[in-house]
């Protein structure tokens, strides 16, 4: 998952917002505070998790003519895409109000953030692109991003140009995958926290 999932789990575990970001960032992990610490660990989890979910497994295996071994960079952005489009399935909150509480609770820890994570939430408070990771434009731009920080970008070109068969392949393995991953942050909060009630708030009816 990408920033948008791992954002609305920070919203639904009423963990850190920035902690949540930060498994997507260098950061030196002994010196985090422990807010943040609880975040990242989370985020840690949730990629393991999806990464070895049958619904990813099948996402990478799909015939596409991007590589299978750089798919999984890519289904992170497309899974995006489509919670974005099923946003009133997962939330009772407005998407664009999500949007706004996102903005306003990385705001809060901003002076807190590596440096990328810090230029990332100045780009949002000049304009509040977290609902555009729900279009095609947005997916393109995601992937160009990484593709100039990363020096195998290139790889993911050919993902560019079959784009819109990406993200409709993606849509049945989401579908699969994000209820699984919402029961699985549940059961890790219920575990961390000593609770035996569930955790998630705010979550429209599955």
């Amino acid at each position: 998952m990408n920033y948008f999932a791992h954002l609305h789990i920070a919203s639904l575990t009423h963990t850190s917002w920035v902690g949540n970001l930060l498994g997507d960032f260098s950061v030196e992990v002994e010196s985090l505070d422990a807010d943040l610490w609880i975040g990242w660990q989370l985020h840690q989890k949730v990629d393991v998790m999806v990464d070895n979910h049958e619904a990813s497994v099948s996402f990478r295996s799909m015939p596409r003519k991007g590589r299978r071994r750089f798919a999984g960079i890519v289904q992170d952005i497309v899974m995006d895409y489509w919670l974005i489009q099923y946003w009133d399935r997962f939330s009772s909150v407005p998407l664009d109000a999500f949007c706004d509480q996102a903005l306003f609770g990385l705001v809060q820890d901003k002076e807190r953030s590596p440096e990328r994570l810090q230029n990332m939430i100045r780009s949002l408070e000049n304009e509040n692109w977290l609902a555009n990771l729900g279009t095609i434009d947005g997916v393109e731009k995601a992937i160009y991003s990484i593709m100039r920080r990363w020096r195998h970008g290139e790889y993911l070109a050919d993902f560019v140009e079959d784009l819109e068969l990406v993200i409709k392949q993606a849509e049945a393995p989401f579908l699969r995958l994000y209820p699984d991953l919402l029961k699985f942050v549940d059961e890790e909060m219920k575990k961390s926290r000593g609770h035996t009630q569930p955790r998630l708030m705010g979550l429209a009816t599955l």
